[in-house]
């Protein structure tokens, strides 16, 4: 059998091991479930919702590991705990750093994007709580009085850091720390823009009513020192926290923009290679995020199970731009979807998860893998 022959069933092999990935799975196992096999690829053997990070330092939710073997045999498929080196579109194969070559039908390439701290001289937010529970410690001691929440030039999902600035906020406030001050730094012209006037206006009413000090428009530099450098002028304050920047993995053998992305169609394809999908972080989509990583895993998905001989449709991806905004208070679900801007009290998708996938988030919350409670508006 050539390379360019399919198999029966087809091969699917998804590289990566996160949302994108998982939501893949899910979709093929409901498309085409007798006609393709289904390998993961991953160099860690377990997930973990890392949108959930935030809620750790205030105590607000977490989420448990799922096991990536045990989640692929429940499905009918194969996990591999490897980490990819090189790909080879024209033989149809993957390298791997241990092992044989890994081969497919079709690749769909959900790999991520390696993260790097935006600033020297900030706390960059990751998985890790205590640094954020330090800064909380020196505000409710006294230690620290002025602290500035910085997006960084290029972030791709700022909505992490608005929750971090409004959850402090409560927090300092509601340790009696009246003479405190917390600032917000975003290159955005409004508040969380990207969901569109009427979200921006509503989140904009929460940094207002929580005290916090917003400027928009400002591609900020930082120093060490608490030095904010913006265009209007400097802003000292005394810790800055901010998230990380993500770069383009340039992997071996497919290519990519000039930051290192794959290049996609509106289904996912990457431009230039044949039977090559490229979903979630690694592709060139401009926002980053869980849910909008899920679409476009279920439009890949829909693509390769016709191929492999599914009925189904195969419309294109349609970005709907869905985001769980916490709060000190009770949280907000915001929505832009056909120009359409929405922020709301009450969920608008079900379950009201972090992650506002088709498949996956229902799943993560049959497992019991998601912990975060909603908390409502006050009745009135």
């Amino acid at each position: 059998m050539t390379p360019n022959t399919p198999s029966l069933p087809h091969r699917v092999l998804i590289v990566g091991g996160g949302i994108a990935a998982l939501e893949t799975v899910l979709a093929l196992h409901e498309l085409a479930p007798e006609l393709v096999t289904v390998t993961v690829l991953a160099p860690e053997p377990a997930f973990r919702l890392h949108p959930l990070d935030v809620a750790r330092p205030f105590a607000r939710g977490h989420a448990d590991e799922l096991d990536l073997e045990q989640f692929m045999l429940d499905h009918g498929g194969r996990f591999r705990c490897a980490a990819a080196t090189a790909f080879d579109p024209v033989e149809r194969t993957v390298r791997c750093a241990t092992g044989s070559p890994e081969p497919y039908d079709s690749l769909i390439v959900a790999v991520g994007a390696p993260a790097r701290p935006a600033f020297a001289g900030a706390l960059s937010f990751g998985p890790d709580p205590l640094p954020l529970s330090g800064i909380l410690a020196d505000l409710e001691c006294g230690y620290t009085k002025r602290v500035a929440f910085v997006v960084p030039p290029g972030c791709a999902w700022a909505l992490p850091l608005y929750e971090l600035a409004l959850m402090t906020a409560e927090e300092t406030w509601g340790m009696g720390m009246d003479d405190a001050e917390i600032h917000f730094v975003t290159p955005e012209p409004s508040p969380l823009a990207a969901f569109g006037a009427a979200a921006s206006e509503g989140v904009a009413a929460l940094l207002d009513a929580a005290h916090v000090t917003v400027h928009c428009g400002q591609t900020a530099a930082v120093r060490a020192g608490g030095h904010v450098e913006l265009s209007t002028g400097e802003l000292l304050v005394e810790r800055v926290v901010s998230l990380p920047v993500l770069d383009g993995p340039k992997l071996r053998g497919l290519p990519s923009d000039a930051a290192g992305f794959l290049p996609v169609d509106d289904r996912g394809r990457v431009r230039g290679v044949e039977r090559v999908f490229a979903i979630g972080d690694v592709a060139d989509h401009a926002i980053k995020q869980g849910g909008l990583a899920c679409l476009q895993a279920d439009v890949a998905a829909a693509v390769i199970a016709a191929e492999a001989g599914a009925s189904c449709a195969t419309p294109p991806f349609v970005p709907v731009l869905q985001g769980r905004l916490l709060t000190g208070h009770h949280d907000r679900f915001l929505r832009l979807q056909a120009g359409v801007s929405e922020i709301s009290d009450e969920p608008l998708w079900d379950p009201p998860t972090k992650v506002a996938g088709r498949l996956l988030a229902p799943y993560l919350e049959a497992q019991g893998l998601v912990a975060l409670p909603l908390r409502a508006a006050p009745a009135g």
